[in-house]
């Protein structure tokens, strides 16, 4: 005997049902499983990492160079982010001492140098008391002439500065460093229509010393 069309409707429509219910709870679990999953895992950024230590440093440090020829002073300093043994900031730099400007026939006229940039450096091994220290000084200033009675100079070149620097730093407490060494002062940009000047004129070897404070 055949079954009636009108039961055998309601009853597919029963297993369908129970099979939407069915798949519903199996889509539920699924979705609570994943947020459960998401929430649990671990988001990371670069500077996650349990063994970087993160810090600061600071302080004065001076050039012994020559410029055109004549001895000069360069004093300084510079503040950075510590990232381990990595830092980087920023410095400035400018000429201390009185050189005469021996080119233009102007008696009394000295030389003026300044420049300021970023500041990036590494110590090699800077838990050991004493290691080798890089660093390199990237920046923009001004050469330029003024009168010996006169704070401003009349005559004012913009210039490129590019400086690597290697010392030998000393630990001498958790807190400060010492370092000498020798850099080596790279100007470019110099205008010699300007002022009679060259990129060699400026341009010179000289010695460094640092004094770093910070949490080493």
């Amino acid at each position: 005997m055949m079954q009636p069309v009108g039961r055998g409707v309601v009853f597919r429509d029963k297993i369908n049902t129970n099979i939407m219910k069915k798949s519903i709870l199996v889509l539920f679990i699924l979705a609570v499983g994943t947020t459960v999953f998401s929430q649990e895992k671990e988001y990371r950024t670069i500077l996650d990492n349990q063994d970087l230590r993160i810090s600061g440093l600071g302080g004065p440090f001076m050039q012994f160079t020559t410029l055109a020829g004549e001895f000069g002073f360069m004093m300084g300093g510079g503040g950075a982010v510590l990232l381990d043994n990595f830092f980087v900031g920023g410095y400035g730099l400018g000429l201390s001492n009185a050189i005469p400007d021996y080119i233009n026939d102007n008696p009394g006229d000295q030389l003026t140098l300044g420049h300021g940039g970023f500041w990036l450096g590494y110590s090699l091994f800077g838990n050991k008391p004493i290691h080798v220290a890089f660093s390199t000084m990237i920046g923009w200033g001004e050469f330029g002439i003024t009168q010996s009675d006169a704070y401003y100079p009349y005559l004012r070149d913009n210039i490129f500065v590019l400086a690597p620097t290697v010392e030998l730093e000393a630990n001498l407490t958790r807190y400060f460093r010492i370092g000498a060494g020798v850099s080596y002062n790279i100007f470019t940009m110099v205008d010699e229509s300007m002022h009679g000047y060259t990129n060699s004129d400026l341009s010179a070897l000289g010695g460094f010393l640092s004094f770093k404070f910070g949490w080493f």
